[in-house]
């Protein structure tokens, strides 16, 4: 029994070792709590904005912060907080701090000013990186800043300014950025190259038009994937960003980043566009506009444009196009749901006889593929005037 006591004393003070490796985090304090230790200890203070529902928040906590190469920096460095950004003093936090995406990474002085800032998921290596320049008087995001206000723009400090912004996810990077590249001579050089495939974010800026020309060139840098995937995030971005586009600087937008296809897609928005706002007659008329400049060979694309007439539009010469898209879609791929809506476009502009063969016919290709019929007998009742 003695041997295992003494086992179990020397065994204690190795668990409290591994207990304490990583970040050792305040849970209890308030942040002017923190603040006051920050201050009294010589120390910053470190905040890990948060939430339970937040996924990397979670990744961040058990694979990031209990690194003990980590923990060693920080507990020597900071006084370090956890805040959940939904409970107690975390809402009134999150809006003096403009939290709005998780995990947030602050980094505050005793006196409680933000010096640093990062958004998003860091493994142990890179976070440690972000710790020592938030550390580093002349390299954070407020040093970075000052001097930006003092009013320097050399080429380095916009490049390192619009770097830092964007970790912060700063919509101030994306001016940055452009004002980076207007200092350069070259856009072609390898550093810029990357400088542009991961800042440039405005779709009428130097770098974007760069980007357009020079396609081949960072195709084969990166890859066609990359590229794409690069062009299509900066037009989502900047409709998400500028919410009150009219119908007009959107299809200009469309023939900015697509200028090879910006017209046809431009088009294809304007029927989303009017049938969101509820404006069927802008709607017929630019889709018929659409389907005569860019012919479909879709099956279920016609038949839904044409179902779409029979539901909002009355007018008649509107209604033979979607009548004659409906027999397009059955020629090019026979449906029991394609034959349905040509019969009812067939009732609905006065042809019955028409409008029950394919009614029947509909019928039969429901019943031969075992899928539901009724509403089909029900419409072959009512022009057979049962």
């Amino acid at each position: 029994m003695k041997h295992y006591l003494a086992l179990l004393l020397l065994l204690l003070p190795a668990a409290r070792v591994a207990a304490q490796n990583g970040i050792q985090f305040e849970h209890e304090l308030s942040l002017d709590d923190a603040l006051a230790k920050a201050k009294a200890e010589g120390k910053a203070v470190f905040m890990d904005a948060y939430t339970t529902w937040c996924g990397p928040c979670r990744l961040m906590a058990t694979k990031t912060f209990t690194d003990s190469a980590l923990g060693v920096y920080f507990n020597a460095r900071f006084v370090n907080l956890k805040m959940d950004m939904e409970k107690g003093e975390g809402p009134a936090l999150a809006q003096r701090y403009g939290v709005e995406y998780y995990p947030t990474l602050l980094f505050l002085n005793p006196d409680g000013a933000r010096v640093h800032k990062v958004v998003g998921y860091y493994n142990a290596g890179d976070f440690l990186k972000v710790g020592t320049t938030a550390m580093d008087p002349a390299a954070n995001l407020l040093a970075l800043e000052t001097r930006y206000r003092q009013g320097e723009r050399s080429a380095d400090l916009l490049r390192t300014l619009t770097e830092a912004k964007s970790a912060a996810v700063d919509a101030s990077s994306v001016e940055l950025a452009n004002d980076y590249l207007k200092t350069q001579t070259d856009l072609g050089t390898p550093e810029n190259m990357d400088f542009i495939m991961h800042y440039v974010e405005d779709p009428y800026a130097k770098g974007f038009r760069f980007l357009q020309e020079k396609r081949a060139a960072f195709e084969a840098r990166f890859s066609q994937k990359e590229v794409k995937q690069k062009i299509d995030a900066i037009f989502e971005n900047y409709l998400q960003n500028h919410g009150n586009l009219q119908l007009g600087e959107i299809q200009r937008l469309y023939g900015v980043v697509y200028p090879e296809h910006g017209e046809r897609l431009a088009s294809n928005y304007r029927l989303t566009y009017y049938r969101k706002h509820g404006d069927m007659e802008n709607f017929a008329k630019s889709a018929v506009d659409h389907y005569k400049r860019y012919p479909s060979d879709d099956a279920d694309e016609l038949n839904e444009m044409a179902f779409l007439f029979l539901q909002n539009v009355p007018d008649q010469i509107m209604l033979e196009k979607a009548l004659d898209w409906a027999r397009q879609s059955v020629a090019i791929r026979e449906t029991n749901y394609n034959q349905d809506t040509l019969a009812r476009l067939y009732l609905k502009l006065g042809k019955k006889k028409q409008a029950a063969a394919a009614a029947q016919r509909s019928i039969e290709l429901a019943k031969s593929t075992g899928e539901d019929a009724s509403m089909t007998v029900e419409l072959l009742e009512k022009i057979n005037g049962k």
